[in-house]
């Protein structure tokens, strides 16, 4: 459990060098939601990292709506077993009954989690686009998501590509709330030890973030 009143006393700190047990929930906050917002850029694709929910598939639609980006890729795989039929496929689905043309949309479908959906994908993009034509992604995910979701895509993928971050809306999964509801809590400390963790092992880029 992590405590929610110690601060570590430092401004800036490389990943790696973070002790995650002392950390509070406003630093945990910082970290893990960041404080990018939706800049309004357009895209050449709508990325979604894979995700049960419709909050994901509703705000790749409504970029898509807007005339932010022509594509959307969904990724998700079956989770280990976990699931039946493919979470991009459920994705795909619940966007085609938006009003999606099924032209316009990609997937990704063997990925089991964050890292292996941004590697999957990055096939998927080749495929469809050439790799080298792409400069800008549109990134969806849940709110929490943010650090490890963008620091997956800057570890694998060419440097020239850059992302804008389009958080979901998902109403206990907020910055403001997320220490107030179970599932978050169980969810965001689980992910800020996993960030943690990956970095140290090498699976994603070492950056220094400020808290």
């Amino acid at each position: 459990m992590f405590a929610l009143i110690l601060n570590i006393s430092v401004e800036n700190m490389r990943i790696s060098e973070i002790e995650v047990e002392r950390l509070s929930k406003e630093q945990i906050t910082k970290i893990l939601f960041g404080e990018e917002q939706d800049d309004g850029k357009h895209g050449d694709c709508i990325f979604v990292y894979g995700g049960r929910g419709i909050e994901r598939v509703n705000k790749a639609v409504e970029l898509y709506n807007q005339g932010r980006a022509k594509y959307i890729l969904f990724t998700g795989g079956f989770g280990y077993g976990k699931y039946s039929y493919p979470l991009s496929y459920t994705m795909r689905d619940n966007a085609l009954k938006l009003g999606v043309p099924e032209e316009n949309i990609l997937v990704e479908e063997r990925s089991n989690h964050v890292k292996e959906g941004a590697i999957s994908s990055l096939f998927t993009l080749e495929n469809k686009f050439g790799i080298h034509t792409i400069r800008h992604l549109l990134v969806v995910s849940i709110t929490w998501n943010y650090r490890r979701g963008l620091l997956s895509l800057q570890t694998y993928y060419p440097s020239w590509i850059s992302y804008t971050w389009c958080s979901a809306d998902y109403q206990e999964h907020q910055l403001d709330n997320w220490w107030q509801h179970p599932e978050s809590l169980r969810y965001v400390h689980k992910e800020i030890a996993n960030l943690v963790k990956f970095v140290k092992e090498g699976q994603l880029m070492d950056v220094e973030v400020d808290f």
